[in-house]
């Protein structure tokens, strides 16, 4: 229903703009016919509200920036249709200028040969168009602050494009208003020139939405004025110690990000998971436009690195370091319950073994339980010993740290 009462209101705009034999107005109708794309507009963006299915697990996004590239191709075929005819109606008038002149001066009208166009104005015709095109502005202004706002609140790239379309609109309007002004006046050249500044309104229009939506549908990067508040965001949250390699993709509406959180490297698994819903949480409060994170948990090195370029530098090889070291829990835990069963037998049995990999370091934290006789230095003492022998049994640890239990276990839940 929406594109047919736009159908009929560029009909009737079209009729005006025949009477009043004024090229401005057949160009008008022809930018005003372009409102059909207000309804594709609308179709592609309730395509990419669609929710998430087996075939497009990450929604249906794009289908909004294929839209507006849809309707960026329309808008760049019709500016340059548009902007062809003025040219070549600017041209017949040039070529035509020294019988203008001598009509004007001998019958008060001229004629123009070239394409039939005729610019003889009747005087209740251009009243009438004038009323057409004030309207036009007024209701055209009125539709683009509606979908700008709607557009700012949904985040939605498709809508602000669509109402910049209204606005230009209304200005095209407003040079078609000059056109007809010059008309009246008896200057024909302010007609073609006017659709030449039309046409460039509406390339203008269709270049910054084809742009846009191309950069959408190629994953390129959000720019950091998005990110900015993000990352601030995230080093808010409890438990955080820094952040790296944030970075984001939009389709349509939809904001997806990665993100590297650093925590205390000794955090148990579970508390760094914690840590990294609590980050997603607060990124969806904070952040309407963001649809998904994607969250990786790294150990913060901050305490450990001399200065940010070391830092960079530990992250880029700690993968390439930790390659050449003990690659799995259970390796670690077979080279310390063989040297504690071998060499410390009847002193101290294994309980756990943690291991934690720092920058390429593997530093093992074993827990053992010991006879409750013994004296604490006496304890000490062979914890010592215990540490040295599991170090030199295997040149990729770098430290130990052998824990007395003295409760209990925690059982798996």
């Amino acid at each position: 229903m929406v594109i047919l009462r736009e159908f009929k209101k560029d009909s009737r705009l079209g009729i005006t703009g025949l009477g009043a034999h004024m090229f401005t107005f057949s160009c008008f109708m022809v930018f005003l016919k372009l409102q059909v794309l207000s309804g594709i507009a609308l179709l592609s963006f309730r395509a990419a509200k669609a929710p998430r299915d087996k075939e497009h697990p990450y929604g249906h996004g794009k289908f909004e920036s294929l839209g507006a590239l849809g309707i960026s191709s329309m808008l760049l075929v019709t500016a340059g249709g548009i902007a062809w005819h003025a040219v070549d109606v600017l041209q017949g008038l040039i070529a035509s200028t020294p019988d203008m002149i001598n009509g004007t001066l001998q019958h008060g009208h001229h004629n123009n040969d070239h394409g039939g166009h005729h610019h003889g104005i009747d005087l209740e015709h251009p009243v009438l168009a004038l009323s057409m095109t004030i309207a036009a502005i007024s209701v055209k202004e009125g539709l683009y602050w509606i979908t700008k706002s709607a557009g700012e609140r949904e985040g939605s790239g498709l809508m602000k494009a669509n109402a910049w379309h209204h606005r230009s609109d209304a200005v095209s309007s407003v040079v078609a208003l000059i056109g007809v002004g010059g008309t009246i006046l008896g200057v024909p050249y302010l007609d073609p020139l006017a659709g030449l500044v039309v046409s460039g309104m509406i390339l203008k229009a269709g270049i910054e939405t084809g742009y846009g939506s191309v950069l959408e549908l190629v994953d390129a990067a959000v720019p950091p004025s998005v990110l900015e508040p993000i990352k601030q965001t995230i080093i808010q949250v409890e438990g955080v110690k820094g952040c790296h390699r944030l970075r984001g993709r939009k389709a349509g509406t939809s904001l997806y990000l990665d993100v590297h959180i650093e925590v205390d490297p000794f955090l148990s698994v579970s508390a760094a998971h914690d840590i990294g819903e609590s980050v997603r949480r607060q990124i969806h409060k904070s952040h309407s436009q963001v649809t998904e994170v994607f969250i990786h948990i790294d150990p913060s090195y901050s305490e450990c690195s001399a200065n940010k370029l070391d830092l960079r530098k530990s992250m880029e090889s700690e993968e390439r370091e930790n390659s050449k070291n003990i690659s799995r829990q259970q390796d670690a835990e077979a080279i310390v319950s063989d040297i504690l069963s071998s060499h410390f037998s009847g002193k101290m049995s294994l309980e756990r073994t943690i291991l934690h990999s720092l920058q390429g370091k593997v530093l093992l934290q074993v827990q053992v339980s010991m006879s409750p006789e013994l004296l604490i230095q006496d304890a000490m003492d062979i914890a010592k010993e215990a540490e040295k022998a599991i170090i030199k049994a295997n040149s990729s640890i770098h430290h130990v740290s052998i824990q007395l239990r003295l409760g209990p276990l925690i059982s798996q839940l």
